[in-house]
């Protein structure tokens, strides 16, 4: 027994109930050989436990033997419920009778779960038996299973992370079967994953196969499934190598021939189908339909995924010949996937989606559906496969947006909206061709900026938790992303999951006290075109572009107060290459008349481009222009697109313009409520430890000073804690300052830097964030959410909108027009007229090379464009006083 709480006289009751009671606990066989077969039904297991009245120890034993005979015949719903009543009667005033099998009995209600599919169910004991330490060859295959839980919702990072810590462990105490079963699984997530990483830890483990079986000869019938795996590793685009991968498949199948299963053959002849299918070998289709002969044949758990594969690969043979067939396959893929019978249509919704194992073999299945549709449609003309594919479209995304729901792995995330990103561009185009600028609209928003948009809204719903509860968050998550930055000694990874496992014990505890604050964080809708209309002015347009690089097309949708005007564009290398030129063309100064006319001619051709029509010309007369981007398009300044030629004219010469992530995520951070009680902060190291220094940002900060009241932090004062601790309570922070681009994006300081995620867990509420630095609009790409600079952290953190920079910018250039900037925004010019206007102003005032876009061009506004200090409306004052004397006026002449 175990004694969970300290108090005598319940000791004392105990010790004599356990003489009495507790005759014959040694016996209780853990791993009975045999338990009863007869066919007990549930009204007679449950009169027979009764009959033990208060013999709890008896009571236990009984309940132990059901759940173990209703789990080998298969009910699982009944080996839950036995198993709960041995667990509930387990714990008895505080004290554990029979530990180990306590423990035990958590495991064993999260297995049965799991063979259910009620993944979350089985999530929650595997974790209460990971909080037990009675029994520890428990808690090691408890954090396998939570990995394989954690696999099949598609949290393939957070699932690698806990395999490896349960392997470690199994393999330490030399529990060889139970290692390699789970060794296997691992390598799956790895393969999943597909990256160089993922690559060298599946290898890596994978040796640790073969030198478990090197010492135990009964373990050889694990050849087969080691084969595959290793065979599965050489299919990766980066490591392809055919001959690798069917060598070891082919000996994984003469393996299986002998020790394995109608599923673990049909699994075989799947990755030898699709090995060939790659290389477009015509036996690929003899291997794919013997798989299905075998799948078919099985009765297996978890049988359905691996039929599922073989019909989407089917459909890929058949794509080439016969389209129809090809979306028969496919439409199979997902049903069986989704376990509905083959004969009904495909209605999907949450009770289906849980129950999925091999989430991204769904996603590749709806989008080999998608292409299907499209190359129909194409070929007849007939508009219900676009109304098909638009359905196949919204059905994956509220599949992904389900399987990212409750994740706490920003990488997994990342991976789901890389994935599904490529099917929103079946949608655009199947959208574009119904000619529905509602539903156009829908699609390009919902491919931009979704996590931005639910990472800020669970920010801001933090706001109403307890400070203690908000402290503790803030804390998890500083300690989470510090570590993750340098955690590269086994001693950090090892710290860096176990507080990771510390915080998702925490978050589970909140959610359960504050429901609330995680209930809507993921209800996250697109703009629909007509909120849109409503939000935008009627001298302002919004040029949403979105670049599919798969179907080779540029899509423009361009929307004012009182119309919608859209475009397809097909594009080639020849555009990226125009893209290429332009950006290297203006970063530089060009000094040279032929690298003038050189950028002037790119310039124009692009601008084509991006306006390929007189309409589209048209519907931007004498508008402010708010564009959004996807791809590299969002690394482009628009203002120095040269609309004429030969003569030259800038865009910015008639145009304010500015930019946004999505046109929801404007609205979405517009609607944020933000309150500051001082003005505007500065921040200006001038000198640094490894850089140069910037003597101009001196002068730049000094002039925005007499300009307007602001609190200047400069030299040594300028450093990373001063701004951490006071810059959340100012309504513009300026920061003149060395940034860096790179694969963590940084800000530089007078002695240390500001890491990207540093920002994330950092509060401000400025309307306004100018970064007067180098490349701090610029980062890595991820599809589906748009470029990871620092400008996109601020946002994070809460700003309202952010100036940033492009390229590496000119300080000289750079102070004038900030201080042209700040004088037009002190005057009541909204913040897009305020950077326009300074930029304008510059190229009044220089000639020749010092016109280059290069001085002027890089500091692009993102987000709210309004005015920082708007006007005083003196002139409904004077109305309303007019009306006042009037009324005052009127009641005196009548009185008289």
């Amino acid at each position: 027994m175990i004694k969970l709480k300290k108090e005598p006289f319940l000791v004392l009751f105990c010790s004599i109930y356990l003489t009495i009671n507790l005759t014959g606990q040694n016996d209780f066989n853990y791993n009975p050989v045999a338990t009863s077969n007869k066919q007990i039904t549930e009204k007679v297991a449950d009169s027979i436990i009764l009959t033990y009245r208060f013999d709890t120890i008896n009571k236990i034993k009984k309940a132990f033997e059901y759940s173990r005979v209703y789990y080998k015949r298969g009910n699982y719903i009944l080996a839950i419920k036995y198993a709960k009543i041995q667990n509930k009667l387990s714990l008895q005033n505080n004290i554990i009778l029979f530990p180990k099998h306590y423990h035990n009995s958590f495991y064993l209600i999260g297995k049965y779960y799991m063979r259910l599919k009620k993944l979350d169910s089985a999530i929650v004991y595997y974790k209460k038996a990971l909080r037990l330490n009675f029994y520890p060859k428990k808690v090691a295959q408890s954090f396998c299973q939570l990995a394989n839980c954690y696999r099949m919702k598609g949290e393939l990072h957070k699932s690698l992370n806990y395999y490896t810590r349960g392997v470690d462990s199994l393999i330490k105490y030399n529990i060889k079967v139970s290692s390699i079963k789970h060794i296997i699984n691992l390598t799956s997530t790895c393969n999943q994953i597909e990256s160089n990483k993922s690559f060298v830890l599946g290898l890596k483990y994978l040796a640790k196969c073969d030198s478990l079986i090197r010492t135990d000869k009964k373990l050889a019938n694990f050849k087969g499934p080691i084969n595959i795996s290793k065979g599965l590793f050489y299919t990766f685009k980066s490591k392809f190598n055919f001959k690798k991968a069917s060598k070891y498949y082919k000996e994984g199948l003469k393996n299986y021939m002998t020790y394995g299963s109608n599923k673990t053959i049909s699994l075989t002849y799947l990755n030898l189908g699709e090995l060939y299918l790659k290389t477009k070998r015509d036996s690929s289709l003899y291997y794919l339909e013997k798989g299905l002969e075998y799948s078919l044949k099985s009765k297996e758990s978890f049988i359905n995924d691996i039929t599922s594969e073989l019909y989407r690969n089917i459909s890929l043979h058949n794509k080439d010949n016969n389209l129809e067939l090809a979306l028969e396959n496919i439409n199979n893929s997902l049903k069986s996937s989704f376990g509905i019978q083959l004969e009904n249509k495909l209605l999907l919704n949450n009770h289906h989606f849980e129950k999925v194992i091999s989430r991204r073999n769904v996603v590749l299945a709806f989008k080999g559906k998608v292409e299907i549709l499209n190359l129909i449609y194409n070929k007849t003309k007939d508009p219900k496969y676009l109304r098909e594919s638009i359905e196949t479209v919204n059905t994956c995304d509220a599949f992904i947006n389900y399987t990212i729901q409750n994740s706490t792995e920003i990488n997994t995330k990342f991976l789901w909206r890389d994935d599904v990103s490529e099917i929103y561009n079946y949608g655009v185009l199947a959208a574009y061709n119904s000619d529905d600028y509602e539903l156009l609209n829908s699609m390009i928003e919902k491919n931009k900026a979704f996590l931005l948009t639910q990472s800020i809204k669970e920010n801001n719903s933090e706001i109403a938790l307890p400070r203690d509860v908000k402290q503790q968050l803030k804390t998890y998550k500083n300690s989470i992303f510090s570590l993750e930055e340098k955690s590269t000694s086994q001693k950090q990874k090892d710290s860096l999951f176990n507080i990771k496992l510390e915080f998702e014990r925490f978050k589970d505890s909140i959610t359960v006290l504050y429901p609330e604050h995680f209930s809507k964080r993921n209800n996250i809708q697109p703009l629909t075109i007509e909120n849109i209309k409503t939000n935008l002015d009627s001298k302002s347009v919004i040029l949403s572009y979105h670049l599919d690089r798969n179907n080779h097309n540029l899509f423009g949708l361009f929307t004012s107060k009182t119309g919608n005007y859209s475009f397809k564009k097909q594009i080639d290398s020849t555009f990226y290459k125009l893209v290429d030129d332009y950006k290297l063309l203006i970063s530089k100064p060009l000094t040279q008349k032929s690298e003038l006319q050189e950028f002037y001619t790119t310039s124009n051709s692009l601008y084509s481009y991006l306006f390929p029509t007189k309409e589209s010309k048209q519907f931007i007369e004498k508008k402010n222009i708010i564009v959004i981007a996807n791809d590299i398009l969002q690394s482009i300044p628009f203002e120095a697109l040269n609309t004429n030629t030969p003569d030259v004219k800038y865009l910015i010469e008639d145009h304010n313009i500015s930019y946004a992530y999505s046109a929801s995520f404007l609205e979405f951070n517009n609607a944020i409520k933000r309150e500051t009680s001082k003005n505007l902060a500065a921040y200006a190291p001038i000198t640094f430890a490894n850089q140069k220094s910037l003597e101009a940002t001196k002068s730049e900060v000094n002039t925005i000073q007499t300009q307007i009241d602001s609190d200047l932090f400069t030299s040594t004062n300028a450093t990373k804690n001063n701004f951490l601790t006071n810059s959340g309570d100012y309504k513009i922070l300026h920061l003149a300052t060395h940034a860096s681009s790179s694969h963590n994006p940084a800000i530089y300081f007078s002695k240390d830097t500001l890491k990207l995620h540093e920002l994330y867990t950092h509060k401000t509420n400025a309307d306004l964030v100018v970064l007067s630095a180098c490349e701090t609009n610029l980062g890595e790409i991820k599809k589906g959410e748009g470029v990871f600079s620092l400008s996109r952290g601020f946002f994070y953190s809460g700003a309202k909108s952010v100036i940033s920079s492009l390229w590496n910018v000119n300080d000289v250039s750079t102070s004038s027009i900030m201080k042209d900037f700040y004088t037009n925004l002190d005057h009541h010019q909204s913040k897009s007229e305020a950077l326009n206007n300074a930029k304008r102003k510059y190229l009044k005032a220089h000639s020749l090379s010092e016109k280059s876009p290069y001085y002027w061009a890089s500091f692009v506004l993102i987000g709210d464009t309004s005015p920082t200090y708007p006007s005083t409306p003196y002139i409904f004052y004077l109305l309303g006083f007019v009306g006042f004397i009037s009324i005052i006026l009127f009641f005196f002449k009548k009185r008289g």
